[in-house]
Formats: C-alpha cells, sequence, structure tokens
C-alpha cells in the first residue's frame, strides 16, 4: 500500500506544482494582455481556474497524508495516548467527506458531460473530476493513515520504512 500511495503522492506533487505554475503563468499573461496590450483574453479565466481547482484538490490529498491540515493540540503531550485516539478520531471523521468528494463528485462529473465552458468549449466534467479522483486517492492515504494511528494507539512501532516526518507527527 505505502507504494502504491508514495507513487501516487510523487505523481500529484508533479501533476499539482505544473498546474499551479500554469495558473500562475496564464493570470500573468491575463494581466498583462488586460493592462499592457489592452487586450481581452477569454480564455484565460476558465484556465486559471481549471488549474487552480485541480492542484488545491490534488495537494489537498497529499496533505491529508503528510497530515499537513491544521492541527490544534487539545491536551499536553503527557497525554500521549488519548491524544492517538483524538488524531485516530479525526482521521476516522474525514471518512464521510472523502465519501461526499468520491460519490457526489463522480456525479457531479457526469452531469458536466453535458455542460460546456463557455470561451473553451470544452466539458466541464474534465474540471469537475478533480472531486472524485482526488477523494480516491484521500481514501487509499487515509487506510494508510488510519493504519498507522491504530499501530500508534495500540503501541505497536510504526514500520520501518516510515519517514522521519511522518514519525514525528505520532
Amino acid at each position: 500500500m505505502r507504494r502504491l500511495n508514495n507513487l501516487i503522492e510523487t505523481l500529484f506533487l508533479l501533476v499539482s506544482g505544473t498546474l499551479f505554475a500554469v495558473f500562475i503563468t496564464t493570470i500573468l499573461y491575463q494581466v498583462l494582455a488586460r493592462n499592457y496590450l489592452k487586450i481581452s483574453v477569454a480564455w484565460s479565466d476558465e484556465v486559471a481556474m481549471a488549474c487552480f481547482i485541480w492542484s488545491v484538490f490534488l495537494g489537498a490529498a497529499v496533505a491529508l497524508r503528510r497530515r499537513s491540515h491544521y492541527v490544534i493540540e487539545m491536551l499536553p503531550p503527557r497525554f500521549a495516548i488519548t491524544n492517538r485516539a483524538l488524531r485516530l478520531f479525526g482521521g476516522l471523521a474525514c471518512l464521510p467527506l472523502i465519501y461526499v468528494l468520491v460519490v457526489h463528485g463522480q456525479i457531479l462529473t457526469d452531469m458536466g458531460w453535458g455542460r460546456r465552458s463557455v470561451s473553451l468549449g470544452t466539458p466541464m466534467a474534465y474540471v469537475f473530476m478533480a472531486m472524485p479522483i482526488a477523494g480516491v486517492a484521500m481514501a487509499l492515504f487515509s487506510l494508510e493513515v488510519l493504519h498507522e494511528d491504530v499501530r500508534a494507539l495500540i503501541g505497536r512501532p510504526a514500520s520501518p520504512s516510515t519517514t522521519a516526518e511522518e514519525s514525528t507527527c505520532s
């Protein structure tokens, strides 16, 4: 599971970084075209929006795996078992959101095949697809994270391939 998740994470980081660079470049081009060339670029809004949506959803999936979302420590570190249990509860609380992303994101994607973007004319499903794809990756990442949380809660050491960053989160 860890190898598959490593591959997905690497792919998501590459795609997300590339799309974010395209987003920045598109917005820069739009500003320059409007302010200096005095022309309107109709397609730039839609390209920037699609790139931003994809990079946000892919990045959110990676952040779930890396545990990079905001965390509030409610108890001091001496309550290690309680903190581990709360962390496990937080991971389980993410599962309904992942369900919504996968199931309802797929419904939205299916509806998007009949809708076209205004300036590009492409199906909006290509933009909406970010939700179920990121949701499936979040489900895979959650299985790995929840497994680690359960092992930490019952006192078993993390697997040897756990990175230093992941072990400091325990």
